[in-house]
């Protein structure tokens, strides 16, 4: 069996799978990172949820085997954070050895399992947008592009933090009269409470990039009613198409440029209008295609497989 994992801001899912067929999940929130994380917390974090989905395999936990005779053969995590280098990719291994018994992992980011998910493996573009935002694009001669997943403090254009943090920025400019309060500041105050305390809360907060981006649901919400919230879902629309187009400059110049996402943001109309316009614009010949699966089925299909293909200079692999 293989151990798939989806570790993101957002939420952590764990899937068991067998030859790339996801059987059970389990759901937690997300993993907090922060600059004190540290491998072990990110091990600490898998290998709880590990445990409330490993009694699903016998009734009794207990009879579980460990060590070299576990039930998971290979364990594949898309990560939003990649710890270190060699070293931190062995220790983080060792844990989930030693916890799961597995025989060998799977280190990478999350975008790399979202598009081995979305295209079954095939080339393309996709676009992972959460939290975060990032675009891969993956060519058939198996060359490579990332655009953008560079964090909040100066990238993930178009991404939930982005919307979030412009959403905030703009009911405070109605808080503090710099511009008429509206629909924004409204639903800042119900979200946040007192918006004159709210930084001090938030600012002080293990998880405040998580809150901030919670906010661009009601963004989003408010966009059909209010032309402020409206202009922000529509620029990051285009910031979002942005990147997909410049993922895209891998593929060869003559073809169809498959197209696809993970994520909730695209389903908000405004956004999702703006997006379609603007990678029409950027890219004539995209073809946009729905995702055959997420990054969980991604990681799942790629635990299953010695042959890495496109995504093998992407993968870290340790084994016992």
């Amino acid at each position: 069996m293989e151990l798939a994992v989806d570790g993101g801001k957002s939420g952590l899912r764990l899937a068991l799978a067998s030859e790339g067929r996801v059987l059970l999940i389990h759901e937690e929130p997300g993993l907090a990172y922060t600059s004190g994380s540290t491998v072990a917390d990110v091990a600490r974090k898998v290998l709880a949820a590990w445990r409330a989905l490993a009694p699903a395999l016998a009734p009794d936990a207990s009879v579980l085997p460990d060590g070299p005779d576990g039930p998971v053969g290979t364990v594949c995590l898309g990560l939003t954070t990649l710890l270190g280098g060699p070293a931190a990719d062995r220790e983080l291994a060792e844990h989930l050895f030693a916890g799961i018994g597995a025989r060998r992992a799977l280190l990478t980011g999350d975008v790399i399992t979202a598009h081995a998910g979305a295209f079954a493996g095939r080339p393309g573009v996709v676009l992972a947008a959460g939290t975060g935002a990032i675009a891969l694009g993956v060519a058939p001669d198996g060359r490579t592009r990332q655009v953008d997943g560079w964090g909040y403090l100066y990238g993930d254009a178009g991404s939930g933090f982005w919307i979030g943090r412009r959403g905030l920025d703009a009911a405070y400019r109605g808080f503090d009269g710099r511009a008429a309060p509206g629909p924004l500041t409204d639903r800042a105050r119900q979200v946040f409470g007192d918006l004159g305390t709210a930084p001090q809360r938030l600012y002080l907060s293990s998880d405040a990039v998580a809150q901030v981006a919670g906010f661009a649901v009601h963004v989003l919400d408010l966009a059909a009613e209010d032309a402020t919230a409206r202009a922000i879902a529509e620029e990051a629309g285009r910031e979002l198409a942005a990147s997909v187009a410049a993922a895209a400059h891998c593929l060869p110049g003559d073809e169809p440029v498959p197209v696809s996402w993970t994520g909730r943001l695209l389903r908000a109309p405004a956004l999702r209008a703006a997006f379609e316009a603007e990678l029409t614009a950027r890219l004539p010949r995209a073809l946009p295609t729905a995702p055959e699966g997420d990054g969980l089925a991604g990681a799942a299909l790629l635990a299953a497989t010695t042959e890495l293909g496109h995504y093998r200079t992407l993968i870290r692999t340790v084994e016992r």
